[in-house]
């Protein structure tokens, strides 16, 4: 009994220790191999311990509401606006997120590439940091910036994807992005890679991750609650003390 539930208590610490990612646009260090993935209705979440999932693989009527063979929701255009998965994961030196879209990173039919947004305080509905994944204005791809202000999605009636891009804000620190256009399938996929340095995620209890393009047709938005390090240890002291007490009983 002891043996196991020290196995349990290495597992949990196993579950959100360091994930070795490669910013190299190939998900198989996520734990995904997406050679059979067809267009639409994959499952994104059979990904390693420790990594967080978001989905919604979805074109048409096989969407919840859709009312058009082009639906992705809240609007249309089928697989070239869709976003299909968001994943992030951490180690001691970074948030690694990957998104996975038909949406490419020159944009299409005049819409332009979204930020990624990161909210690191749950608490306040307010987004924190930008990644800049297409220079715009005076930011540049590839850094992170402390948000000021947002900008809204083109059509108003696709609110529920905002925000699109940073507006205002101040230069924080680099990371680093890749962009792949995914090799197995010949219909409209990306996978983009990045990562975040961890410092400006403070006390690592939440974060919350959103992703659109200029039109808002589709978007992703994950979250993420980490248990902190204490927590994982105090239960890990419970369950050993559980373990102690099942021994001396048998004794």
């Amino acid at each position: 009994m002891r043996g196991v539930i020290l196995s349990l208590f290495f597992f949990l610490l196993t579950a959100f220790s360091a994930q070795a990612i490669t910013i190299d646009g190939n998900l198989s260090d996520w734990g995904l191999d997406t050679s059979s993935f067809g267009e639409n209705g994959n499952d994104w979440s059979q990904v390693n311990p420790g990594v967080f999932v978001w989905q919604e693989d979805c074109v048409g009527y096989d969407c919840p509401g859709a009312d058009r063979d082009d639906y992705v929701g809240p609007g249309y255009g089928g697989q070239t606006y869709d976003v299909e998965a968001i994943l992030a994961t951490l180690d001691d030196s970074y948030l690694y997120i990957a998104i996975v879209t038909g949406f490419p990173l020159e944009g299409y039919n005049g819409y332009e590439v979204g930020d990624i947004f990161i909210d690191v305080n749950l608490q306040d509905d307010a987004w924190d940091y930008a990644f800049v994944l297409k220079n715009h204005d005076s930011f540049r791809a590839g850094n992170i910036y402390e948000v000021k202000k947002t900008e809204d999605v083109k059509y108003s009636q696709h609110a529920v994807s905002n925000p699109w891009r940073v507006a205002s804000g101040g230069l924080m620190d680099g990371g680093d992005f890749e962009y792949v256009d995914d090799p197995d399938h010949a219909f409209s996929r990306y996978f983009i890679e990045a990562k975040v340095p961890v410092y400006l995620l403070g006390s690592l209890s939440g974060f919350k991750i959103h992703w659109t393009m200029e039109c808002g047709n589709d978007y992703g938005e994950l979250v993420a609650h980490t248990p902190e390090p204490a927590s994982i240890l105090l239960l890990g002291a419970g369950l050993f003390a559980v373990g102690l007490m099942v021994k001396r009983r048998k004794s």
